[in-house]
């Protein structure tokens, strides 16, 4: 009865946050993304246990976008995102002073800064949400939502320009998933990510819905197609299969404008799982 009532307010709700983003000041660190990368690779960098096996130092001077507690990784790499973003509302709370604390550029949920300990930090920046999933091409107005935030940073990669955009840590594989919206407390080591810490025993955590995930990553595919860019996925063993994979190898010569062709020639185009 709950999850129904939840449902029913939820076209409310996103009508009422869009109207108080719009009378709010947070668009112009938005408007200033725009092709910024226009032609160049981009990283998308999420937080699946196949980081512990990807060469991120090789990667270092490529426009990247990192999501949720990505700080985690920062003692045992040199590379650091351009930006971190996070839709999540329970990660919010988790992780709050981890966000007001840092020098690089947080882009969080507009709905999501109830749940910040502190308002002031010139690190952080908001961005809207709509009740849908379509995907969105300008973000100034709002982010299409979806069952992960790794489509709100495919969003953010299309509105800066970014081609190819190469994803490296979304393995795509859970020990636990279900339907949306589901939360649980956390039993045990996180094996879900890259740092067993990350949801650490007895915290709350979402379940994943990877069908979700799915569909939204086939729209944002199906937009970057549209416009002639690509998408290549490189995680490290991953079970999503919507995106042409490739090797990290491969990725690395990508990111780093070695020619693509002959990067891609080189590896057969395939990832080596």
């Amino acid at each position: 009865m709950l999850k129904a009532l939840i449902g029913l307010t939820k076209p409310v709700r996103y009508r009422i946050e869009g109207i108080l983003y719009k009378l709010s000041s947070n668009r112009e660190s938005l408007e200033q993304l725009k092709d910024r990368y226009r032609g160049k690779p981009m990283l998308i960098v999420g937080n699946g246990p196949s980081l512990n096996k990807t060469p991120l130092d090789q990667f270092l001077d490529v426009p990247s976008i990192g999501m949720n507690k990505i700080d985690l990784l920062f003692d045992r790499t040199r590379w650091r995102p351009s930006m971190i973003l996070c839709t999540n509302n329970v990660v919010v709370k988790q992780h709050s002073e981890s966000f007001l604390k840092s020098n690089i550029p947080i882009f969080l949920a507009w709905k999501s800064r109830w749940f910040l300990k502190s308002k002031r930090s010139k690190s952080i920046h908001f961005f809207n949400i709509f009740g849908s999933e379509d995907f969105k091409p300008d973000i100034v107005q709002g982010v299409g939502s979806g069952a992960t935030v790794t489509y709100a940073a495919l969003q953010f990669a299309y509105y800066m320009g970014a081609d190819p955009v190469i994803i490296v840590g979304v393995d795509h594989n859970f020990d636990r998933t279900g339907d949306s919206n589901v939360y649980e407390k956390r039993v045990g080591a996180d094996v879900n990510h890259f740092d067993p810490n990350y949801f650490a025993g007895g915290t709350i955590w979402g379940i994943p819905n990877l069908n979700a995930s799915e569909e939204v990553f086939l729209r944002a595919k199906q937009a970057f197609d549209k416009d002639n860019r690509k998408i290549y996925d490189a995680t490290v063993g991953g079970k999503l299969q919507i995106f042409d994979k490739i090797d990290i190898d491969t990725a690395v010569g990508i990111a780093n404008k070695v020619d693509n062709n002959q990067a891609l020639l080189t590896s057969g185009g395939k990832c080596d799982e």
